[in-house]
């Protein structure tokens, strides 16, 4: 037999008996697309089986041609595709490409238009290299072998796949039912019947019915012999069948004990037959059945004896067999104690042992030794039992020590719904997390489509003050001129950033305003070295890392216009832009990269003044911890920590970044009181609300995902435009940048929509055309005109 097991109330709010893994539906879908995956590759031509194919019907000596053909075909795949969309998506061009070609002598209207129907803009060159190392692979093939290739894959790829509930025979026989024929209730007619809508009638009815079915069926089996070893046997018969003579369970005695207790209890049948079941498990149905149709006939015997004493009685007719009385220790109820009040326990016996040693030993003496009487007080164990029982009620059951403490920390500037959202009993319970409810779905053949609205604005603070610029001293109002205040993650960061110089950690949306919050604490740093209205340029220097050379450029000039009228200098300083050591010196803000910062601060000599004058250091997007460039970041931070500690000198850092899931992390990395400099804004701060849209692709050839792909972003881009909103596109390779501009405006050309794509003549048309012209990237000057 088992040992006790939770009841049933515990174990549905309880994760005890089940663990429930979400991550198998996860893997089920990634095995059903991956098998649907290799299913469409079996049927359709690859570029594999045209190696095959070449392999199976060439003699050997012909090989090294047509191999030298079937590179060629897929240099020009290469080109026309991108290599940055992956092998599988060239190979498939590729065979985009042999399909295309291995019937014609030459690029006609017909093939260009449906190369760049499914590639967009391609060179031509490639195309004419394709076609002719098609032809010449196609002259050592007979015509029926070239149409059994392809027409195998289009007879294996075409319609015939039988769709789910295609196969499936519905009846259209019409059964007419007789209407002088009376309907049978609860499945026989009797017509003298008479049918009552009382319900409490009915249920006396069938309380009745089944009542005198019990009683036939109790009279048949209490004609079995009831005497005063019964209950002894068949529970001997029931451990002998569970347990099968394995050590360790109940004796027979102790579960005859608490057998006899239940059933002298006050409580109905039902009641009883829910306690026994979780006492004896599934195993016990027989013995169930016997106690409660014998329940009467196994207390009869006890009738004759005081109250008081049943359970003495049923003691002493088990003393008869076994010799010895022993307390009951088997029970349907479950303790559920903590570690303390195990160890209290623990404890408890511990010295309930020695005691009784320590007395046997003197009583063997003759003396009583009072030492170990003493050094054990029940009371006491009894009072911190209680305590540990008080402190149990406000703590839950199920949970981890770390856990529970981190749960107590409460960050005062930490807004994060997720976590707020872990904390919830749903969460906990193992809950899965759906879409709300005003999710909208598209789905046809090309993709589906989930659009997600944007979540509710974080409801505005008792606290939250916003801060007006006609509010600050001279400096702020200077440095932030045409502006009339701060944002809201800006007003409340204003206080920690503006008036302290404790390091921050700043994690918030795109668009939130980090770049003011860094002006803040720039400012904050000039303050510090004005003396009598003067600023001491010499004193100190801010440097701010920018992750690349575009982005520090943009906020050398951002800076540059805020602090212009303060007389502070900011330059770039990155591979592009050097500057000579003069140029450093009369320099107060310098806008770097990290590679660049880490090589300047690993010299030994002559830019040890510059990095002992760093008094701010400004690390942007400082999630890039996580990637490649993670240890570069990683070094800079400890050599300025370092820098710290020997020098006894003070060095600000402040880490902007969009929000990270591990902010404590990086705080502490970064040495910053969460309490005071760590500030996490969720989605819910953003200025414009984000609303997201998901949309899958379903076919699984590659070349067919990059022309569906850019038919699906052609379609939303243009509603955008359309609706007068400005739209960013973002691609996941530099090269396929002007491929894809292209690919839109040739999409625009052939529907008639390019003039929602050009742009007015307006005043910054000409500074922009400008910056195109002397671009020096070659791809702008060959791509934007190429008819010209």
């Amino acid at each position: 037999m088992a040992l006790p097991r939770l009841t049933g109330a515990l174990r549905s709010f309880s994760n005890v008996t089940k663990h429930e893994d979400y991550s198998e539906e996860l893997a089920d879908l990634t095995i059903k697309r991956s098998k649907l995956h290799e299913q469409l590759l079996k049927s359709d031509l690859t570029w594999k089986k045209i190696i095959k194919f070449v392999d199976d019907n060439l003699d050997k000596k012909e090989h090294q041609t047509v191999n030298g053909d079937l590179k060629t075909i897929l240099q020009a795949a290469k080109q026309i595709v991108g290599a940055e969309n992956g092998q599988e998506a060239i190979e498939s061009g590729a065979v985009f490409l042999f399909k295309t070609f291995h019937r014609k002598n030459c690029v006609g209207h017909d093939e260009t238009k449906a190369i760049k129907q499914m590639f967009g803009p391609f060179p031509s060159s490639s195309a004419t290299a394709a076609c002719n190392a098609t032809c010449r692979i196609a002259s050592h093939f007979t015509e029926e072998q070239l149409t059994a290739l392809v027409q195998m894959a289009e007879e294996q790829n075409g319609d015939n796949r039988v769709f789910f509930g295609k196969n499936i025979v519905f009846s259209f026989d019409m059964h007419d039912l007789d209407h002088s024929e009376e309907l049978p209730v609860n499945g026989e007619a009797d017509t003298q019947k008479i049918i009552s809508l009382d319900y409490n009638k009915f249920l006396n009815n069938q309380l009745n019915h089944l009542q005198n079915q019990y009683d036939e069926k109790s009279d048949l089996k209490s004609l079995e012999k009831v005497d005063d070893s019964f209950l002894w046997c068949e529970v001997g018969k029931y451990l002998n069948e569970s347990q099968g003579g394995t050590p360790g369970g109940p004796t027979t005695e102790d579960l005859c004990c608490t057998l006899y207790e239940m059933l002298a209890s006050a409580k109905s049948g039902d009641e009883l037959q829910n306690e026994l079941f979780e006492l004896l498990g599934p195993e016990g149905f027989e013995l169930i059945e016997k106690l409660l149709q014998n329940r009467s006939l196994i207390l009869e015997r006890s009738l004759t004896c005081p109250n008081d004493n049943r359970f003495q009685t049923l003691q002493e007719q088990c003393k008869k067999f076994i010799g010895e009385n022993a307390k009951p220790n088997y029970g349907c109820q479950v303790t559920i104690q903590s570690e303390q009040e195990k160890l209290l326990m623990k404890q408890y016996r511990r010295e309930e042992k020695r005691n009784a040693r320590k007395e046997k030993q003197a009583g063997e003496d003759g003396e009583v030794s009072g030492e170990g009487l003493t050094c054990f007080d029940p009371k006491e164990l009894r009072m911190q039992r209680e305590l540990a029982l008080l402190n149990a009620r406000s703590m839950p059951v199920l949970s981890r020590q770390r856990e529970m403490d981190f749960e107590k920390i409460h960050y005062p500037h930490v807004y994060d719904s997720r976590a707020e959202a872990m904390k919830t009993s749903a969460f906990i319970g193992g809950a899965k997390v759906f879409l709300p409810e005003a999710v909208q779905r598209e789905n046809n053949k090309m993709y589906e489509e989930v659009k997600i609205p944007h979540s509710e604005p974080m409801p505005i603070g008792i606290e939250e003050k916003i801060v007006y610029i006609k509010d600050l001293d001279e400096i702020g109002q200077l440095a932030f001129k045409g502006m009339k205040r701060l944002n809201r993650i800006q007003s409340i960061v204003f206080e920690t950033a503006y008036n302290t110089n404790e390091n921050m950690l700043i994690c918030a949306p795109t668009g939130a305003g980090k770049t003011n919050i860094a002006m803040l604490t720039v400012l904050h740093e000039i303050r510090q070295h004005v003396q009598h209205g003067v600023i001491k340029k010499d004193e100190f220097k801010i440097v701010y890392v920018a992750p690349m050379k575009a982005l520090a450029a943009e906020m050398t000039n951002y800076f540059s216009k805020r602090l212009e009228p303060l007389g502070i200098t900011v330059k770039e300083l990155t591979g592009d832009m050097q500057l000579s050591k003069g140029e450093i010196l009369r320099t107060q803000m310098l806008v770097t990269t990290p590679e660049k910062w880490d090589v300047v601060t690993r010299k030994s000599v002559g830019d040890v003044a510059l990095s002992q004058l760093v008094k701010l250091l400004i690390l942007d997007e400082v999630h890039l911890l996580h990637e490649d460039r993670g240890p570069v970041l990683e070094s800079i931070v400890a050599r300025t920590l370092r820098q710290v500690e020997s020098t006894q000198s003070m060095i600000r850092i402040l880490g902007l970044s969009a929000t990270l899931p591990n902010y404590l992390d990086v705080a502490t990395f970064l040495h910053v009181n969460p309490c005071i400099g760590l500030f996490y804004f969720d989605g819910r701060f953003r200025p414009v609300p984000l609303g997201q849209t998901f949309i899958g692709i379903k076919t699984t050839n590659k070349v067919q995902q990059l022309n569906h792909m850019d038919e699906v972003c052609y379609e939303n881009v243009l509603k955008q435009i359309m609706a007068g909103h400005q739209v960013m596109v973002f691609v996941h390779a530099r090269n396929a940048t002007v491929r894809t501009a292209m690919g839109l405006r040739e999409k625009a050309k052939n529907n008639g929509h390019i003039c929602h794509f050009l742009s007015p003549q307006g005043s910054d048309y000409g500074q922009a055309e400008k910056q195109i012209v002397t671009s020096r990237t070659p791809e702008i000057d060959y791509r934007r005109f190429p008819e010209t």
